[in-house]
C-alpha cells in the first residue's frame, strides 16, 4: 500500500491508517537513526539527534543528486518521526492527530480547530535548504506556541 492509497475511505479510516503508517515510518526512521549510533527514542534529545542526520543526508543531496521522489521517501520517514514525536511530547493531549487537508495528500498534524502543523514538508525543506530548516528550532516552536502557552 502506498502512502496516498490510505485515503480511499472516509476520514475516521484515513486517521487509522495514518496513524498505522506513522509507526511504519517510525520504525524505519529508528532503524536509520541507529546506523548513524543515535537514538530516536521520541525525546527530546531525539530531536537534536534527528537534526543531525538530516544535516548528514542534506549535505549527501548535492553530491548523489537523488530523485525528487527519492527525498520526498526520506522526508516521509523521518517527518512521521517529527510528528509522532511531538504528538508523545504532549500533542495529542492538545487534539492534535494525523489527517490531511482536501487540498493535498501530504499527512499533517491537524486539530479540530483548524490548527495544523506540517512535520513531512518540514523535513523535506531540511532536506533541500539546509540548516536554515532547522527540525530543532521547529520542534522547540511547536512546542512552545502549542504546548507551553497558557
Amino acid at each position: 500500500m502506498g502512502l496516498f492509497d490510505i485515503f480511499k475511505k472516509g476520514p475516521e479510516d484515513d486517521t487509522k491508517k495514518l496513524n498505522i503508517y506513522a509507526q511504519k515510518m517510525c520504525i524505519t526512521a529508528i532503524k536509520y537513526g541507529s546506523e548513524f549510533n543515535k537514538t530516536l527514542d521520541y525525546s527530546n534529545q531525539s530531536i537534536i539527534d534527528l537534526e543531525e542526520i538530516l544535516d548528514h543526508y542534506s549535505k549527501d543531496i548535492s553530491i548523489s543528486k537523488p530523485t525528487t521522489n527519492q527525498v520526498w521517501s526520506l522526508a516521509t520517514i523521518f517527518g512521521f518521526y517529527l510528528g509522532e514525536t511531538l504528538l508523545k511530547n504532549g500533542f495529542s493531549e492538545k487534539g492534535f492527530t494525523w489527517g490531511k487537508e482536501p487540498s493535498s495528500n501530504v499527512p499533517l498534524l491537524i486539530k479540530d480547530n483548524g490548527a495544523y502543523l506540517t512535520p513531512i514538508d518540514k523535513v523535506y525543506k531540511r532536506l533541500i535548504n539546509g540548516s536554515v530548516d532547522n527540525v530543532n528550532s521547529f520542534y522547540k516552536a511547536a512546542i512552545s506556541h502549542f504546548i507551553d502557552a497558557v
